[in-house]
């Protein structure tokens, strides 16, 4: 299994802060690549991000604060 890194994708917003909304999965959950995974705020709207590959939650690093562009808030072993 390879451990691929979660990271805060570019929003596409001017907002420099970025706060970690929630998990809408668990560790050990199984995730499709495209499926819901966290939510983030920015600029007064939540946004839903997607896993970007197939696999197993393995570990989340973040559940709450501010987080920026390219950050590192979990991992999937795919």
């Amino acid at each position: 299994m390879k451990r691929v890194p979660i990271t805060v994708p570019d929003l596409g917003m001017q907002s420099e802060e970025i706060k970690f909304g929630a998990w809408l999965k668990q560790p050990g959950d199984g995730v499709l690549a495209g499926e819901d995974l966290f939510e983030v705020e920015a600029d007064k709207a939540t946004v839903i991000c997607e896993a970007e590959v197939a696999g197993i939650l393995a570990e989340i690093t973040t559940n709450d604060g501010l987080v920026n562009t390219g950050d590192v808030i979990g991992y999937i072993d795919a």
